[in-house]
């Protein structure tokens, strides 16, 4: 029997779920307005929004890097931000060479091939979505790329950036479309992370000096509309200037695009996300058959917990008990 030999390469985008949805409320394709499109597309984006309430989708984890300044406790996450996962204070060794730069190039050749795993840039000037591209080579010739970003930061804030597996290497630069203005650059490897711990706003206002400075070592999550902050204790030293801040965050799903493009769910999700939204559409669509509504909503409910069941790891839950004195 012939089989399609392909796996995973059904378009299944925006305007296939709205449709398929619409289906399932008996709306006949004449029915269907471009006010419809619109408010099923509202819909969709309030579904979508709605999961972070539930669990973390494993698709929506994802590592930031953030940097510490001289005494200032409070940090603003990125928009978006749902909840910091896990949180650490992470520390590198600084590694040097000559260096030799233009207005669009940063290079290093080093004594012996060296690994770079970690770089920090601090602004000089504002620039607004500078592309960068990270290279390494062992002839100062033929130059592979090991990373990329697209950075927008004010003057005298500092960026920093992973390269996910670092290899050593005579020669590494930083090259850019436009020009690169900088105070400092950083290259680091050897990193050495420390797990920060979390409290709540209690204990955290407690603390009788909340700019006491040293190395982070706990911070509470303040869960703001746009930007979370995370207010942490100690405040960041003068050493602590040189440290980053690993973040792994839940983020929100993408927003809802064009009807041309993907929503931002894994193929095992597309039933749950359809189920959902026919379920909204039938109670917000006039045409829709209202009768439909209560079977439409236990649909979704089967749909999103075989989704949420099977939106894991598969690694193994550990429980680990951990009782001691209030006061120790």
């Amino acid at each position: 029997m012939a089989v399609s030999g392909t796996i995973s390469a059904t378009t299944f985008n925006t305007q296939r779920v709205i449709d398929t949805a619409v289906r399932r409320c008996r709306v006949p394709p004449q029915a269907i307005t471009a006010e419809m499109q619109q408010y099923a597309k509202d819909a969709l984006y309030l579904v979508l929004s709605d999961l972070a309430n539930y669990k973390t989708p494993s698709w929506c984890i994802e590592k930031q890097l953030y940097a510490f300044y001289l005494n200032q406790p409070v940090l603003e996450l990125d928009v978006g931000t749902v909840e910091v996962l896990n949180a650490n204070y992470r520390t590198t060794q600084q590694v040097t060479g000559g260096v030799t730069s233009s207005s669009n190039e940063y290079k290093v050749q080093f004594s012996s091939e060296t690994q770079v795993a970690t770089i920090g840039i601090k602004w000089s000037a504002d620039v607004a979505a500078i592309p960068l591209t990270f290279q390494v080579s062992t002839d100062n010739s033929t130059w592979i790329t090991v990373g990329s970003a697209t950075t927008t930061a004010t003057a005298g804030t500092k960026s920093w950036y992973d390269i996910d597996q670092p290899l050593p290497y005579l020669f590494f630069r930083i090259t850019s479309t436009s020009t690169i203005s900088y105070d400092e650059i950083y290259l680091g490897n050897t990193p050495q992370e420390i797990p920060m711990g979390v409290i709540n706003r209690d204990t955290y206002t407690a603390q009788s000096n909340k700019i006491f400075a040293g190395r982070p070592v706990n911070f509470w999550l303040k869960r703001d509309r746009l930007n979370p902050e995370m207010y942490l204790w100690p405040a960041p030293n003068n050493i602590a200037e040189t440290a980053q801040l690993v973040v792994w965050r839940h983020r929100h799903i993408m927003d809802v695009g064009k009807l041309t493009e993907d929503i931002e769910v894994p193929q095992r999700w597309l039933e749950a996300i359809t189920a959902q939204l026919a379920a909204k559409m039938a109670m917000e669509t006039a045409s829709a058959d209202v009768n439909l509504i209560p079977m439409l909503q236990a649909m979704a409910r089967v749909a999103q917990q075989a989704a949420w069941d099977g939106d894991n790891d598969g690694s193994p839950t550990y429980i680990q008990p951990w009782i001691a004195p209030y006061t120790k």
